[in-house]
């Protein structure tokens, strides 16, 4: 279970999948990610099973990136990991993307 912003780091290394459970593009919502790199600055990820898409052919096949920000940007609740554009405001509005890390795989 990540409990905050270092944990989130330590845990998201690349090959490790994702569900995304609210994004601000509700096209993404309920798909599921896979890292395809993280370093000091965020991390990149693909669909896994579709090769021809946006996401996973942007940035030279590394995928889309999320940027870590600070940790007063992100909360942390019952297994999902929720990151904001606002370090105060916690709301939908300000909703980036929520997500939960996979225990399995996916393709």
């Amino acid at each position: 279970m990540v409990k905050n912003l270092n944990q989130l780091k330590k845990t998201l290394k690349k090959g490790i999948c994702f569900e995304i459970i609210t994004h601000c593009r509700p096209e993404f919502t309920g798909q599921k990610r896979k890292v395809t790199v993280v370093n000091t600055q965020g991390f990149y990820s693909i669909v896994p099973d579709e090769p021809d898409s946006a996401v996973t052919l942007s940035n030279d096949g590394k995928g889309y990136v999320l940027w870590w920000k600070k940790a007063s940007f992100w909360e942390f609740e019952n297994d999902i990991c929720s990151v904001y554009c606002s370090d105060k405001e916690h709301t939908k509005e300000f909703l980036i993307m929520s997500f939960c890390i996979m225990e399995q795989e996916v393709a």
